[in-house]
């Protein structure tokens, strides 16, 4: 989805999101229901009324490819309230979308509103004038929707200036949907899926027995590295590696410990089915939407997505039966829980947009409960406006997949929550590449036979990378050190709250 998705806002990437990171979608009963959202400026904002004037072209650019049909409703309203505003929308794939976007900022032809790329953070973005501030044209009334956690220094606040929105609520993309029938043609129970690393290989490998080369065990978006870079780190998280989106470190080892047991035994297990030739043909050669599209047609057991994937299937495919799991974890147990971001930026205004006024009205717009109620009605997301989860949540998935990351996530620590002039240490690092989402993409590909040498490489290189940005703030006037990334109060096992912020030592 814009998500979808979704989609934290970091270095290493960002939410969302990756959130994120994303896509999502909706029913197409609702689509019909969209209406006309409502804005709901006041108070002297400088957006609160409709422009008036000479027509004018608003472009909006993004990669929430499971929204589209919402959106286009959405869309469609919006230029009849406003006939004077004509929106030029652009989706892409998050891919595409990281090449071009740089692109148009560097040539001068940035679009009025986008996104702020899975690999840079909102820091990083702001210090190389993407993004100007939203505060002008959005008032309290407006901020004064969203859940708490919504508008923080560090994450889509800097120096006390709203940079960014996010697209959704911040919940792990990492949950995996299998296909019941499947399961039933495989002799698998559909009501007992698989819990550990072996039992989900061997379900994979029987899956891919049973179809005949109609079905495989499993598919994935095999062109975006962020899909496989999310799997590694989130599911080692279940095996205690402490490693996430929102620090290029660990929580656990306060390292870079990408060459750890976790970590390895994860590539293992996606090397195992590769071996066993479970994976689809077409894994390597496809896009998330592609290979959900292929999950959609009844050809794989498997998929790793976000919660945005369920409207798309109940609006494209309503016979498809499948159901929602946790990721398995190790066969010897789980020793973490899914890391859960504070919640990340996402889209933001221009620095060289010329119709800073419209483009806030089409904020306001798109985050009015109306809007938001249908995406979720849908299926798309999880909103971050007040009440509307608890209103709107209609699809059953939609609610295992809700109830399933309540037990397996918990909220993690953010460093530049702790210390906001970290956002100058995220400016000045380097991602390091290949990184671990290429070495997973480089294992299932069949280029990669043992992935504990370019582990091992990645992790050294990641924590001389963050050494040198460290020194590189610190050289101008930053207050930071390494020990800002270590949390000695963090617990795997429990949400991280504002008042552990407070009693870290």
């Amino acid at each position: 989805m814009v998500q979808k998705r979704k989609y934290s806002a970091i270095l290493i990437g960002s939410a969302l999101i990756v959130q994120i990171i994303t896509a999502c979608s909706a029913s197409p009963a609702n689509t019909a229901s969209t209406g006309t959202p409502a804005a709901t400026g006041t108070s002297g904002n400088k957006a609160d009324a409709a422009p008036t004037g000479e027509k004018i072209t608003l472009r909006v650019m993004d990669w929430a490819d499971s929204e589209k049909p919402y959106r286009e409703k959405f869309i469609k309203d919006f230029e009849a309230k406003y006939p004077n505003i004509k929106i030029e929308y652009t989706l892409m794939s998050v891919d595409q979308f990281q090449n071009t976007i740089t692109t148009a900022i560097k040539s001068g032809d940035a679009p009025d509103l986008f996104p702020i790329p899975g690999n840079m953070s909102l820091s990083m973005a702001v210090k190389g004038e993407w993004y100007q501030p939203l505060d002008a044209y959005l008032d309290d009334a407006f901020k004064n929707q969203f859940i708490d956690g919504v508008f923080v220094e560090g994450s889509t606040v800097l120096n006390g200036k709203v940079y960014s929105i996010p697209a959704l609520s911040s919940v792990p993309s990492t949950l995996v949907y299998y296909n019941k029938q499947l399961f039933r043609d495989a002799g698998l129970n559909p009501d007992n899926p698989p819990k550990t690393y072996t039992e989900f290989r061997e379900a994979a490998k029987k899956i891919t027995e049973a179809g005949k080369g109609k079905a495989y065990g499993i598919i994935e978006g095999g062109k975006q590295i962020g899909r496989w870079k999310l799997a590694a780190m989130d599911w080692s998280a279940l095996g205690g590696s402490g490693l996430n989106q929102q620090s290029p470190i660990s929580l656990a080892t306060h390292d870079a410990n990408y060459d750890s047991k976790a970590v390895v035994d994860v590539m293992n297990l996606f090397k195992g089915m590769k071996d066993d030739g479970s994976f689809h043909p077409k894994t390597m050669s496809i896009s998330a939407p592609e290979a959900r599209a292929l999950f959609g047609e009844g050809q794989a057991g498997f998929i790793l997505q976000g919660e945005w994937s369920i409207g798309v299937w109940k609006r494209d495919n309503p016979n498809l039966d499948f159901g929602v799991m946790m990721p398995p974890v190790p066969d010897d147990g789980q020793k973490g829980y899914l890391p859960k971001s504070t919640i990340g930026a996402w889209i933001g205004m221009s620095k060289t947009s010329k119709h800073p006024k419209e483009a806030a009205l089409y904020l306001k717009e798109y985050f009015s409960k109306e809007y938001q109620s249908v995406l979720v009605k849908a299926g798309d997301r999880f909103s971050i406006l007040k009440d509307v989860n608890e209103s709107s949540s209609e699809i059953p998935q939609f609610k295992q997949y809700y109830d399933i990351v309540q037990k397996s996530s918990r909220l993690i620590p953010n460093p530049q929550i702790r210390n906001p002039e970290l956002t100058s240490v995220y400016g000045n690092y380097k991602d390091v590449q290949p990184g671990v989402g290429d070495i997973l993409q480089g294992v299932v590909s069949g280029a990669i036979k043992d992935p504990t040498a370019p582990l091992k490489q990645y992790s050294d290189l990641v924590n001389k990378s963050l050494d040198t940005a460290i020194a590189k703030a610190k050289s101008e006037g930053a207050k930071v050190d390494k020990n800002d990334f270590v949390f000695s109060n963090w617990s795997p096992d429990k949400n991280y709250t504002e008042q552990d912020y407070k009693s870290i030592k």
